[in-house]
């Protein structure tokens, strides 16, 4: 396909969420209507997008797109190379299941709310979003960015009727303009050492710069994207706003526009900045850390599916940013294969995320329609009731946990073994200790995730039906379905065949590392040396085949099992929902033994019928992280105390606000000179 092909191809897709953004609200007299013209467009768009991205990764071409000078020097001009088509196909893969799945999702909205404006503005999200990784200047990237974190905000505030709504809106506003506002200083600085916004002058020219100046750089963006991608502690909004927005939304915002925050720094870290000294991931590498384990740790707490899987985002990105902070730390030490495996583990666990947590956050959303709560204590039984649902969101859950065979596994284990050959490949001792503390860490955190998922699966879906909305819950509706299930055929795809993500990486890390790895990489242990290596393939299939000897050895030894499964007996008595685990219950002790990581209420109720034998206990404890409380909560007290002293200036005395002018005035000039 030539490139003039691709230029159009991505022409189209561009046209269609266009048209997606304008069309509905066109069509707003027909729910209907109004409906299937948001998702076909954004489906089109999205489907566009991925033949775009694919290609450009598989053939090594480069789209040059330019759309309109802005002022003079300034072009809005997008630009597909590896790096943003790798990006792009993670948003158009998931838009074109979101797409699908909105189509039966938004019907419950039906006479209640505007479609039209939630299927235009999920448009204008995802241009948004494509216009952030392909744009090639930091103006125009700036413009799309504020595009991105403005629509993002209307979207959570859809149901803007409820406090609780209200409340997480403006958490998220606030804390995504102080991400922009130390993006929009560092790309100023960036200006004022380059003279130019074009990507292309910042990456001949920032390499370049003092050392001082490139790491005030990369701290400033680090906080400004680290805020966007939520990680500790700048992940406040993230539990908030994604539980209480459209799930359609809130699969699109944790699958796909934190990941834009990765995009950003990688763009910054490797490309403008030619990379940087160990120290640089150190930082990475342990807010990497320090976010999985405590993400997952307070996730493992929520009765809530959508702010457990909100917290999981808060796990997944710190092992993302992890990763990133290793390769990091391989460059500065000259291993330059190893530094492009970690960034490999951290760009495929990029994919891997957005797939499992759109099949996730998606089936979340199906038992939000079918039972009208997120409560797993409400729920119960869902399986026999909906299985089509609950299958689909157990393949979503077991990639989460990092089990075989999924995609999730592959991108988790890729980590880990970076983690090893930190341990065990490098000479410094301190590196090796963060090494083998980090293994450990990355472990800790899949062992909470796998107890997570079983959690929050095997309460709402097992088990008797708690509440009778769950008794009565139907499955939901066909185009649900088939939104879920495109995102789980690539993440059984990629765990059974990583090479054809790999493939798609190796022009990403061969452009910045000069490296590529190989399937044989990905699947081994690391020893004393890269060359001693235990093939996980070899593993596998030793184990499968002695399994298969067992059972085939038992069957013809002892025949047929004569166990007879049967009603389960309870003493004489009738089963009930009460008898069953509830999520409260099953979390309890990880929240006794962490207790000072973890600020909680609890609340025991006794129903004494008896001396010794209580007729009713209800036990239910409330959980926050103590950062709020010991950071964020000051800083606001301190901040409310300042106003009231800067308020005073305001004294409606025309000579001081004369002089107020007068002194920015010479404030102004001294600087400029």
């Amino acid at each position: 396909m030539a490139a003039v092909d691709l230029a159009v191809l991505l022409k189209t897709g561009l046209l269609c969420l266009i048209a997606g953004s304008i069309v509905p609200f066109l069509a707003a007299k027909s729910q209907k209507a109004a409906n299937w013209a948001a998702h076909g467009c954004a489906f089109m768009g999205g489907l566009c997008g991925i033949l775009a991205a694919a290609w450009v990764l598989l053939t090594a071409e480069v789209i040059e797109l330019p759309l309109w000078e802005i002022v003079s020097g300034i072009e809005f001009r997008l630009k597909v190379d590896y790096l943003s088509a790798f990006f792009l196909l993670v948003i158009s893969l998931i838009t074109t299941a979101a797409a699908i799945y909105s189509i039966g999702y938004v019907s419950k909205y039906n006479s209640k709310k505007n479609i039209a404006y939630l299927g235009g503005l999920m448009n204008i999200f995802v241009l948004s979003m494509v216009a952030v990784v392909t744009v090639d200047s930091t103006f125009a990237f700036l413009i799309a960015w504020e595009t991105m974190s403005l629509v993002s905000f209307l979207l959570v505030m859809f149901e803007h009727e409820k406090s609780q709504v209200r409340s997480a809106g403006y958490i998220y506003l606030v804390m995504t303009h102080i991400a922009t506002a130390f993006i929009l200083i560092s790309f100023l600085l960036m200006f004022t050492y380059s003279n130019s916004f074009d990507f292309a002058v910042l990456k001949k020219q920032l390499p370049f710069l003092p050392e001082a100046i490139k790491s005030v750089l990369f701290l400033m963006c680090l906080i400004g994207f680290g805020a966007k991608a939520g990680i500790m502690p700048l992940h406040i909004w993230l539990p908030r706003a994604h539980p209480v927005a459209p799930s359609n939304i809130s699969a699109l915002m944790s699958a796909v526009m934190i990941k834009t925050a990765v995009y950003g720094l990688l763009r910054v870290t490797f490309d403008f900045l030619g990379g940087g000294p160990a120290w640089w991931g150190g930082i990475l590498l342990a807010l990497g850390l320090i976010s999985a384990v405590w993400g997952i740790l307070l996730a493992i707490t929520e009765n809530d599916i959508k702010r457990f899987l909100a917290f999981s985002s808060t796990e997944n990105m710190g092992i993302i940013l992890a990763g990133v902070g290793a390769s990091i730390i391989f460059q500065a030490n000259d291993q330059p294969l190893l530094a492009a495996l970690s960034l490999t583990a951290a760009l495929f666990h990029v994919l891997s995320h957005a797939l499992f947590k759109g099949i996730l956050f998606m089936g979340a959303g199906s038992v939000l329609f079918a039972a009208h709560t997120k409560d797993i204590n409400e729920l119960g039984g869902l399986i026999h009731r909906m299985p089509w649902t609950a299958g689909l969101f157990l393949v979503g859950g077991m990639s989460l946990a990092a089990l075989p065979p999924f995609s999730g596994f592959v991108s988790e284990w890729s980590m880990l073994q970076s983690m090893l050959h930190l341990a065990f490949d490098l000479d410094n001792i301190w590196l090796k200790i963060a090494g083998v503390t980090a293994a450990a860490l990355l472990a800790l955190a899949g062992a909470f995730a796998a107890g997570g998922v079983v959690k929050h699966f095997g309460t709402a879906f097992l088990a008797m039906p708690r509440t009778k909305a769950a008794e009565e819950a139907i499955e939901v509706p066909i185009t649900m379905r088939l939104g879920i299930g495109l995102l789980v055929i690539p993440t059984i795809l990629f765990g059974l065949w990583p090479g054809v993500v790999l493939k798609l990486i190796n022009n990403i890390t061969n452009r910045y590392l000069s490296e590529e790895i190989t399937g044989m990489m990905v699947l081994s242990i690391p020893f004393a040396g890269t060359s001693e290596t235990l093939s996980m393939a070899v593993i596998f299939a030793a184990v499968a085949a002695l399994l298969i000897l067992v059972l085939i050895v038992m069957r013809l030894k002892f025949g047929k099992s004569n166990v007879v499964i049967d009603e389960t007996w309870n003493c004489g008595t009738n089963l009930s929902s009460d008898m069953a685990y509830t999520g409260t219950s099953y979390s309890n002790p990880l929240v006794v033994i962490f207790n000072r990581l973890i600020r909680f209420d609890r609340q025991v109720e006794i129903q004494s019928k008896y001396d010794y034998y209580p007729k009713r206990i209800s036990h239910r404890f409330t959980s926050s992280a103590n950062i709020e409380n010991v950071l964020y909560k000051p800083v606001i007290a301190m901040l409310v105390h300042l106003s009231q002293y800067i308020k005073n200036i305001q004294n409606g005395n025309l000579q001081n606000y004369l002089a107020y002018m007068v002194g920015a005035l010479v404030l102004a000039l001294i600087c400029t000179r």
